[in-house]
């Protein structure tokens, strides 16, 4: 069996999991609420990286796992799918902070509100972190914060429908280097160096809004994809897919 060959069912057509109901990533941007308010596709972007960013930063400092991070993630994409960034009550980074805290319930690790609060506070005014400190000593501005963020969670549950369903591609990435690793097209060493670089891809593609255009299975073939080294046979059995 050659290499090429062997490869071949390792990836389902595209067809086979398909586009059916995923917006196309010019269908986001023409229909991005944000627009309403002046803010085109790349400040938009700005945006949607300084949130994902701010989620890293807040979730490593909670000592939150990765995929909480990542649903949080998805959820705030999700919202800003729906709602502008400039419109009341949608500062991005008390919306993210909700996500958080409703990721970690989803994910069945959660965080007590006021230590999401306090970190998350802290995160976005790191570069006033004394008077940010003092501010939070105050009891009317911790509740103040509190408030915001369940106000923030209430409206982001009616936003995504109460849809907590978020898959991502990790299980499909592992699984798939699992697979190519048993069927010895590459070496363990080399698997292992293949997943991570493709885990990395998936980490980074949670910055953009490929999770609202493609399903998980998909962004797992492309991270992959991305991650195999510079090998003629390899990256031509993945283009022929």
């Amino acid at each position: 069996t050659t290499l090429s060959t062997t490869l071949l069912h390792f990836f389902p057509p595209l067809s086979s999991v398909g586009r059916m109901g995923f917006p196309s990533r010019g269908a986001l941007e023409k229909s991005s609420p944000s627009r309403l308010h002046g803010i085109d596709a790349r400040l938009e972007s700005s945006y949607r990286w300084s949130y994902c960013e701010f989620l890293k930063d807040t979730g490593m400092e909670l000592k939150m796992p990765q995929l909480t991070i990542a649903t949080a993630v998805v959820f705030c994409h999700r919202f800003y799918a729906r709602h502008s960034h400039g419109a009341p009550h949608s500062d991005r980074f008390i919306i993210a902070t909700a996500c958080l805290f409703l990721a970690g319930k989803v994910e069945e690790t959660p965080k007590p509100l006021r230590e999401v609060v306090r970190v998350s506070y802290l995160v976005e005014h790191k570069h006033e972190y004394d008077k940010a400190v003092k501010r939070l000593q105050q009891k009317k501005c911790l509740e103040e914060q509190q408030e915001n963020i369940l106000q923030a969670e209430r409206n982001l549950l009616h936003t995504i429908g109460f849809d907590f369903n978020v898959e991502h591609p990790y299980k499909y990435l592992l699984n798939l280097v699992k697979r190519i690793n048993q069927a010895q097209v590459v070496n363990d060493r080399n698997s292992r160096s293949l997943a991570q670089v493709a885990w990395n891809f998936a980490n980074d593609s949670l910055r953009t809004t490929l999770c609202l255009q493609f399903d998980a299975q998909n962004i797992a073939n492309a991270v992959l994809y991305l991650g195999v080294p510079t090998h003629s046979k390899i990256r031509w059995s993945l283009c022929m897919l």
